[in-house]
């Protein structure tokens, strides 16, 4: 039996699958015993609304994780990001602030060679980066292209809102820059991912045969609009409407898991992306869901990469073949069937 407590992130070194290396850095201990890892949920950093252009390939001397390395305590047994609420109130808030304004702060932490060094740490082999953009302002999605192009290593999920003028023609010209998957996110779209405008887009998506991530749910702490906006049920009209199209469920539905769930039997293309959720969680997800569509995710830069890893050693309960399965076989076959395809793009 492992604690589940502990005085920080750093202090995961007290499991046995981590350690604190010559560096000083908090390491995976065996990686060849644990084996390559996909994360299939990450990001950049962020600039929204008025802020000035991120430098996404300067690699800064610390990444300053929302959810720091130090300083904030770690409970295992909660949803990461309701950990870090309780801990530091309104701290994820203050930061989004930040970001509409300035390219200052810990966001300016969140670049390629930062990404790439915590991957290393944690025998992470690649990791699926996804871009949000808003109706206005700043657009993510174009800079981690650029940020991201020449590197094996990350795959670039795209935003494209449609509230947007000249979506359709900014969609195509992402597929042509190298995007591989499709992040929609009903707090940056601003509408729920059962409305029109969103069917339409993934209409248009649909003819590329990629992948769709979806922000799925809230928290118990999550802001009453927000909640409205990201509610579980929303979420169906588009599993059931676009067969062909792989939907990954994004934190597994938070705190709704069991409507995540409920949507991997009733859908055969659904995946559940589990980052953010307990062992105990885990544990019922694993055991209720046919293990080849679990996938794993990290959340990084909102959560140390290794916060994530140590939830799924202990939920996994011991089971090697699900662990490889959940951390690196499904995510490779997915990437490896989602192929762009060449059919037209014309409305």
């Amino acid at each position: 039996m492992y604690t589940h407590k502990f005085k920080d992130c750093r202090s995961l070194s007290e499991l046995p699958w981590f350690k604190i290396n010559d560096a000083g850095r908090l390491v995976l201990a065996e990686p060849e015993k644990v084996g390559p890892i996909i994360d299939f949920h990450s990001h950049l950093g962020f600039a929204i609304f008025f802020s000035p252009p991120l430098d996404l390939r300067r690699r800064a001397p610390e990444t300053l994780h929302n959810f720091p390395m130090r300083g904030v305590e770690v409970d295992l047994d909660l949803e990461s990001g309701l950990n870090l609420e309780l801990n530091q109130p309104g701290r994820v808030v203050k930061q989004y602030i930040q970001s509409m304004f300035t390219n200052k702060g810990d966001q300016a932490t969140h670049t390629v060679p930062n990404i790439k060094e915590e991957m290393a740490d944690m025998n992470i082999e690649r990791a699926i980066v996804m871009a949000i953009d808003f109706p206005f302002g700043a657009q993510n999605s174009e800079a981690y292209l650029d940020a991201m192009r020449g590197e094996d290593s990350l795959v670039p999920f795209v935003a494209v809102n449609p509230l947007r003028p000249g979506w359709e023609e900014r969609m195509d010209r992402h597929i042509a820059n190298g995007a591989r998957g499709l992040k929609v996110h009903p707090y940056s779209e601003f509408m729920t991912s059962d409305h029109p405008f969103v069917i339409r887009m993934l209409r248009r998506w649909e003819r590329y045969g990629l992948p769709v991530l979806f922000h799925t749910a809230f928290n118990s702490i999550a802001p009453g609009f927000l909640q409205l906006l990201a509610r579980m049920e929303t979420y169906e009209k588009a599993l059931r409407r676009f067969p062909n199209i792989k939907f990954v469920l994004g934190h597994a539905g938070m705190d709704f898991f069991e409507k995540a769930i409920e949507y991997a039997h009733k859908y055969d293309n659904v995946y559940l992306e589990i980052d953010g959720q307990p062992p105990a969680n885990l544990e019922r997800i694993c055991d209720s869901v046919d293990h080849s569509r679990l996938l794993f995710g990290t959340d990084w830069p909102f959560f140390p990469m290794a916060l994530a890893l140590a939830k799924v050693f202990i939920g996994v309960r011991g089971d090697e073949s699900l662990t490889r399965k959940l951390l690196y076989d499904n995510a490779a076959e997915l990437l490896g069937s989602s192929q762009p395809s060449s059919a037209s793009a014309s409305a």
